[in-house]
């Protein structure tokens, strides 16, 4: 159901099953979940890329031959397996790079909303059209209005349109859109850029955003004013410091 390829401190997570277009079966949506939790906790590994397999998506939500399992019981685990998808990549302390190559849409958009950058494809496209079967995106929804404007996000979530990447862009939804055949490059080359930072810096810095993106601000920015004084304590963050005084490349500790 998934892929996962190592190199050097970079792990490519993969959706292998192309004939479905990438579809999340429960069987897939927990082992995503555990490869999530175990590269988070994995000191060899410092960006996690995912993807799909294949060209035509990178992820087309539900598998719909799961919808019709009798019983309430069975039909919550569904659910369950894919709240607790999201929230193994919610959670993630190291930076997750999105490489869509194709559609993203329905459970698919989480997967995009919750990495923290995103590339795509021009053939890529989005969308949760789940209005149009008479469903609602309940649990795809809370990802996506938390990336991008409200007004963007009910476009999407009310009138169930596929929009394309060059739209996606405009929102909000992606970082940037390149041609299919520059996809791999320009992801390698964030990839790289992320990788030659700090691990721990990484680690403490995105526990901040996550957790403080819904507090209010005045305790915002109590919160963060205690993770600042953490972070400077770091050895990484007095590394940083000194080799930037002393005109040199930093050597990180990760700690």
């Amino acid at each position: 159901m998934i892929r996962i390829d190592q190199q050097n401190a970079v792990a490519t997570v993969t959706l292998d099953n192309p004939a479905k277009r990438n579809r999340l079966s429960i069987q897939a949506m927990a082992e995503l979940r555990n490869a999530f939790q175990d590269l988070n906790s994995n000191p060899d590994i410092r960006v996690v890329v995912i993807t799909g397999s294949g060209d035509k998506a990178f992820c087309a939500g539900a598998d719909l031959g799961e919808f019709d399992r009798p019983g309430i019981v069975s039909q919550r685990e569904q659910n369950l397996a894919y709240r607790n998808l999201c929230l193994a990549l919610y959670s993630m302390q190291k930076p997750v790079v999105a490489r869509v190559n194709g559609a993203a849409v329905a459970g698919g958009m989480a997967l995009v909303t919750l990495s923290h950058l995103a590339v795509a494809s021009t053939t890529a496209r989005f969308g949760t059209p789940e209005i149009q079967v008479g469903a609602f995106p309940n649990m795809v929804m809370s990802a996506i209005l938390r990336a991008i404007p409200k007004k963007a996000a009910m476009k999407l979530i009310l009138l169930g349109e596929i929009v394309d990447a060059a739209e996606a862009l405009e929102m909000g939804l992606v970082n940037a859109v390149v041609p299919a055949d520059q996809l791999d490059k320009t992801v390698a080359d964030i990839v790289d850029r992320l990788a030659a930072k700090s691990s721990a810096i990484f680690g403490l810095g995105l526990d901040s955003v996550r957790v403080s993106s819904d507090m209010p601000y005045p305790q915002a920015l109590e919160y963060l004013c205690e993770m600042a004084t953490i972070i400077r304590n770091t050895d990484d963050c007095q590394e940083g410091a000194k080799a930037f005084l002393e005109k040199r490349k930093p050597i990180w500790k990760g700690r």
